[in-house]
């Protein structure tokens, strides 16, 4: 890397757009097969679908949560 550490460290920023909540969306901790250990996932809130006979649940979806 050609920049010098203290040039990344005077000029280092987050976006404030990357560490709000993302909407519909709660992170939740799923277990498996062992009680004691539990993944972090993002559980995503979706609308009901329109059809012609009124509104069409949806199911929740769980994502992996990578950091």
């Amino acid at each position: 890397m050609n920049a010098t550490e203290k040039f990344l460290a005077t000029n280092a920023h987050v976006d404030e757009a990357a560490v709000q909540p993302l909407p519909n969306s709660r992170k939740v901790y799923i277990a498996g097969s062992r009680p004691d250990i539990q993944v972090p996932m993002r559980e995503i809130s979706q609308s009901d679908t329109d059809t012609a006979f009124g509104g069409e649940k949806n199911p929740h979806r769980h994502l992996n949560v990578r950091t």
